[in-house]
């Protein structure tokens, strides 16, 4: 597991924070399902992009 540190605007953070205990569940969890749910979204883009590094290995 990774920690990182990112700065969220104060309304964000209020939003996320709500929702979070609203759901019962942590603020750290509920931004992971968040994020989570983002990279589903962008499949597609991971999916080109590992396409074109196999491509890049390839011509080596």
């Amino acid at each position: 597991m990774k920690r990182i540190n990112i700065a969220l605007k104060d309304e964000l953070h209020a939003q996320t924070k709500i929702i979070s205990v609203l759901k019962n569940i942590p603020l750290t969890k509920y931004l992971e399902q968040c994020i989570e749910k983002g990279m589903q979204e962008d499949k597609k883009l991971m999916e080109k992009i590992k396409t074109l590094r196999k491509d890049m290995e390839n011509e080596k």
